[in-house]
């Protein structure tokens, strides 16, 4: 289907062309070939929606069908938070570390890489993710010439001013969104769908966007379609992946459509969330939100932004949320049986944020900034306040899961260690280096060699952290 779509405006335009005769009429011709192909197009060129909720007992993505076959004494947790190319490159560079990292567990050696258990992703890191998650160690080969050498952003532009483009762009059933992710799709993620993601020995990949509607994160788990009534193995990684790069006001949302009842969307947690007099936990607010997805009549289409708006690291609103973890945070009750919950030991987990702290001009001036450039800079200031409380609290979280394991566990039973590694540019000791980080913009086109001074970032500040090395002695 999407080769035809992408082959019949060429086609037809050829087929006419060759018909023009005299040059007379080939003004009147061309006008009658615009029209024609206008209303052709618009049927060829449609949104990619997602399907209803069928058997998805064994093709369900989540923890249980799609967590890796590993150590179960050993959990790692990966997030790789939002920044464009540069976010890209530096959750690339982690990759390439622990793959070069050996850990002995059980007397047996292996890559740290092997022990990854989840990849949980925002915007820029989601490519670096979801191609792991497809592809594997193909990565290595083929990520960074096909992806962080290339000129995205100039590609994209040069995608969206093509007449086929701005013709499939005027139907109200397609958007600049859409036509970036069928992009996405046939020249870098290969028309996988979520069936093919994280089989195997690779890594349970949660990408992340915002709901719109909703103001809360939207993870890309069979436990959110839960209440939208709908099958996520069928709906193309490309689409998840552009939805979590979705940046407010230079793409458009992803739409997902919500469907009638099914019995998947009833949960006893929402209604026990929703019944509970204090309305300040977190719970509340997402059962709340939730809960209006059970009305699509009211709301028959969610309409999907840029992870970053809600959570630009990736990790609090998909590891932590009662969603992903049926309603039982303490236990996380959707990564862990009770049986694999009694084993663990270990547990890392490594946030890579690309974050800039970027200097304005206007502020060595003395003139005001302008609208665009107090938009950006309040926008940034947002962020950066949503960043620092967020780790401060998926930090706090995991200590707490932690300490609630330890309490259940008897006196003769090892306890479970968490180790919290956070990955920012901000540790780099030199100045000027940290200058030449801080000046790399939030594109999706960077030089070679600023792509792989990120990467190299990545596995340096690995070296760096604290709380990787103890990670590291704790399997000796």
């Amino acid at each position: 289907m999407r080769i035809y779509l992408s082959n019949c405006y060429e086609h037809l335009l050829q087929r006419l062309s060759n018909r023009i005769a005299a040059p007379p009429l080939r003004f009147m011709i061309f006008l009658l070939m615009l029209i024609l192909i206008s209303s052709l197009l618009t049927g060829c060129t449609q949104r990619v929606w997602n399907e209803a909720m069928a058997d998805t007992t064994t093709t369900r993505y989540d923890f249980d069908n799609t967590l890796p076959q590993n150590s179960d004494d050993v959990f790692v947790v990966l997030a790789f938070s939002g920044g464009g190319t540069r976010a890209a490159a530096l959750s690339y560079g982690v990759l390439e570390k622990l793959r070069d990292t050996p850990v002995t567990i059980n007397g047996i050696e292996r890559r740290l890489l092997d022990e990854v258990d989840v990849i949980s992703s925002v915007s820029g890191g989601s490519y670096t993710a979801a191609y792991y998650g497809l592809f594997g160690d193909d990565i290595f080969e083929r990520f960074a010439p096909e992806f962080l050498y290339e000129d995205w952003q100039s590609r994209l532009i040069r995608l969206a001013l093509r007449p086929k483009s701005l013709i499939a762009m005027s139907s109200s059933e397609y958007n600049r969104g859409d036509l970036v992710a069928d992009n996405l799709d046939s020249n870098l993620f290969q028309q996988k769908t979520f069936a093919d993601m994280g089989r195997g020995k690779l890594p349970y990949v949660i990408l992340n966007a915002s709901d719109l509607n909703n103001a809360m994160t939207f993870s890309f788990t069979q436990q959110q379609f839960d209440f939208l009534c709908s099958d996520l193995s069928s709906y193309p990684v490309a689409n998840a992946v552009m939805a979590s790069s979705s940046v407010p006001g230079i793409f458009a949302p992803i739409a997902l459509r919500n469907f009638s009842d099914c019995a998947q969307r009833e949960q006893s947690w929402v209604d026990e969330a929703l019944n509970q007099d204090d309305h300040l936990p977190r719970s509340y607010a997402i059962a709340r939100a939730l809960d209006r997805y059970s009305q699509p009549d009211r709301m028959p289409v969610v309409r999907l932004v840029d992870g970053g708006v809600t959570d630009n690291l990736g990790v609090r609103g998909s590891m932590m949320s009662p969603v992903t973890q049926y309603g039982d945070v303490p236990n996380m009750a959707g990564a862990f049986s009770p049986d694999k919950l009694r084993q663990v030991k270990q547990v890392l987990v490594v946030i890579a944020n690309a974050q800039t702290y970027s200097e304005h001009d206007w502020s060595l001036e003395s003139k005001d900034p302008s609208f665009l450039e107090t938009i950006s800079a309040a926008s940034e200031v947002a962020l950066g306040t949503l960043n620092n409380d967020t780790v401060s609290s998926a930090k706090k979280e995991f200590l707490q899961w932690s300490e609630h394991v330890n309490a259940q566990r008897d006196s003769a039973s090892p306890q479970v260690a968490v180790h919290f590694s956070v990955l920012t540019f901000d540790q780099v000791k030199d100045k000027n280096e940290r200058a030449k980080f801080d000046a790399m913009p939030t594109t999706f086109h960077l030089q070679p060699e600023q792509v792989d001074e990120w990467r190299s970032l990545g596995s340096s500040l690995l070296d760096q952290s604290e709380e990787f090395q103890n990670f590291r002695k704790a399997l000796q």
